[in-house]
Formats: structure tokens, sequence, C-alpha cells
């Protein structure tokens, strides 16, 4: 991502470069909160090494995996829900996008090139042309839910690629991909898009896709598209057959529950794929598009030292349902951890055991995210992104990195 983008937020800020160079040198040595019961966050590719299933391992077998109609039998309801989640759709086969299908052509012009989308009968295909010069590529895949944007998966002389332009919702065309320089490219091939390494490729299908490597061997035409049941919980052949048989302690350990886990662990857990705190420091992305990684923002909340049960991505989002939009349904998530007006005391109980409830808000009690958690335009997604580190916000206050 270049160093000159910026983010514009909804409140009054600035970000100064001074600002900025500081709070990097600041944040590269940790999340900025250390959890006070000792628990350590830790990056995915150690995550992933354990015994148990992680998201984004790639050690399971083909066989392993028995689809989502599996899970159906005994989850009816539940995958019924879970199908109709942008993680669900986080990845599209090109014949079944729907901007595709819908659209004969696109296109973009930045000069000296000239990008074009167009579907036929054999499919859709992406071309950048310069003067007499064209390189042409078959779209394999869309990724992305396709809320704000998908970008493409190319294949050109047997090489994958992630395209140099996306498309975007809100401009209904193409623009540049997030990630991207634009400053002009150097050659044709780097107008096209970005070579994938079989490295770069298994991760992006690793949170795109379900089952896209299995034994340590990339296969994106086997893969199932979207985020299924497996791809969070495991594989589920041994759970299927266990349950089957009647063996249901052996069912119910043949699957991955992440309720099971501490607050920092569940954290890292979704972090597997929308960036665990220590995958961001290491990839150094101090940049502001990084509100979009919301476990490493979370746990630079004040809240997250504690650490909190309750300060977990499940506590105020159910992964099986779709995203709740209406922020005014995230009060009681807020008030549960603070005390009303009436109990504005350090200390509430909560069944047998005395749990620290901090103040509420003197300003409000409603709409409580809408101040604490606010949203920031990122120019280059043409969209906007909810900041999941829980502060007070201030006009002025530079974007904390």
């Amino acid at each position: 991502m270049p160093r000159r983008n910026r983010i514009r937020s909804e409140f009054p800020i600035r970000i100064l470069i001074v600002v900025l160079l500081a709070a990097v040198c600041q944040r590269a040595t940790g999340t900025g909160q250390e959890p006070a019961n000792g628990e350590k966050t830790q990056p995915t590719s150690k995550r992933v090494q354990d015994k148990e299933w992680w998201p984004t391992r790639r050690d399971a077998s083909r066989g392993d995996f028995v689809g989502t109609d599996a899970c159906a039998v005994c989850h009816k309801e539940k995958v019924e829900q879970q199908q109709k989640t942008p993680m669900a759709h986080a990845a599209w086969k090109a014949s079944d996008t729907a901007v595709l299908r819908s659209k004969a052509a696109m296109s973009n012009s930045t000069a000296p090139f000239e990008t074009e989308v167009r579907r036929d009968r054999k499919g859709s295909t992406y071309t950048v042309a310069r003067g007499g010069d064209a390189m042409t590529g078959q779209i394999l895949w869309s990724m992305g839910d396709a809320t704000m944007g998908q970008t493409f998966v190319l294949q050109s002389g047997g090489s994958l690629y992630e395209s140099q332009l996306s498309y975007f919702k809100a401009i209904d065309g193409l623009d540049l991909t997030p990630g991207h320089t634009r400053s002009s490219p150097r050659d044709l091939e780097h107008a096209f898009g970005l070579s994938q390494s079989a490295e770069t490729a298994e991760q992006c299908f690793g949170c795109h896709t379900t089952a896209s490597t299995v034994r340590g061997r990339f296969d994106e035409a086997r893969a199932t598209p979207g985020v299924t049941c497996e791809a969070c919980h495991g594989p589920g052949a041994q759970h299927v057959k266990a349950m089957q048989d009647k063996q249901d302690e052996v069912g119910k350990g043949a699957m991955l529950d992440p309720r099971t886990f501490g607050p920092v662990k569940l954290v890292d857990y979704c972090g597997a794929c929308h960036r665990a705190p220590l995958d961001v420091i290491a990839a150094k992305d101090f940049l502001p598009i990084n509100v979009r990684f919301q476990p490493y923002r979370l746990s630079k909340s004040r809240c997250w030292s504690r650490p909190d049960q309750r300060i977990t991505c499940i506590a105020c989002h159910n992964p099986h349902e779709d995203l709740v939009r209406d922020t005014s349904f995230y009060d009681a998530k807020c008030v549960a951890c603070h005390a009303s007006r009436q109990d504005d005391s350090a200390q509430a109980t909560e069944g047998s055991a005395a749990v620290d409830k901090p103040a509420v808000c003197k300003v409000s009690t409603r709409n409580c995210v809408s101040c604490h958690m606010p949203k920031y335009t990122v120019p280059q997604m043409h969209g906007s992104f909810t900041d999941h580190d829980i502060r007070v916000v201030r006009a002025g206050d530079p974007y904390p990195l």
C-alpha cells in the first residue's frame, strides 16, 4: 500500500506524518495492551502449527472434508443462516459472479494503459493494452462478497495474478486494487496485475475459500467458494462418522469449538483471516488502512488489557448470522460491561461472581459505537470501516495506528 494513501474520518481529524512515524515506532514492539492474566497473543503462523484445527491450516486431506450438506443434516438452521453471511460469499467462481454476469463489458482508461473486462460464451476475460501490445487472462475467481467490491484472480500463461484493478460497487466500475501502487506500472505485466507466488495464493484462497490447500498442495480448481462450516470448525468427516455411530463425545471432540477459548486466543482465531495483532505488526501494516483489521484494532482497546471474556469478536457478532448494521443493536453489548447510571459503582454482581463494570458513558447510553467506535472512510476502497479500537474519541485526535 503506498505510503501517501490517507484515510478520512467522519470526525474532523488530521493525520500528520510526524504522528504516523511516531506511532509506527511505538507500535513496532507490541499491540499496545498486554493482557493482565498473562495470556499472550500469537501470530497465525505459529497457531497453525498446533495440533488442533486453526483457520487457514493446510494439512488436512481432501477426504477429511464432507461439505455443508453433511453439516446441515443436524445443523440445518445454522447452516442456512451462515450461508447468507458475507463470509460465506467471500469468494465466487467467475461464472457465478453477479457483476460479471450482469455486465458484458467494463473498462478503465489510465494512461497509457487501457483495461477491459469482457464476458462472452466462454467466460470472462481481463485485458490490458498499451499501443499495439496487450496481455489477456481468464478470470477464474472474484474475491469479496461484493458489499464493497471484488478483486479478480486471473490466469495467464499458466500463472495466477491478482488483478491490478478491482470492481467497486460505490462507483459501479473499476479502480485500483487496494495494496497496488497507483504510480504508472513499468510494463504491461505490472499493469495487468500482481503475479501470485504459491505461498501468496495459498494465503489468499485460505481465507476466501474452503479446502483450497490439502496435504500442503494448493488446488484452487477444487476449492469450495467462501468460508464454510469446515473452514472454521475443521474438517467434519470424523465428526459425522462418530455422531452416526452414536459416539457423541468423540464426535464433539473432533470439531473445533472456539467458544472454549480464552479471549486472547479467540481474537487470534478470528485474526487468522481478519489479521491477528502480531500478524499486523509482522507485516508492518502501520497505515490508516489497517482500520479493516478488526482483531488488531480490538487488541488496542484499553479494555483489552483485563482481559474480559466479553471483549471478543463473538461477544458482539454471531459468525453464523449476517452482520447487524444498526448501531443501537450494540448498546446492550456495551451496557453488559459498563454499569448503568443507577449502578455506576465499580462493582456489580453477575451470578455469584463479582464482575468489574466500568462506569457508563456520561454523554449518552444510546448508539454507543457511533462515538466510541467511529467509522473511517478508506478512499482507496471506496467505503468505510468501523474502528474496533474502543476508546474515547475527541475532535482533532489523530487516527491511532
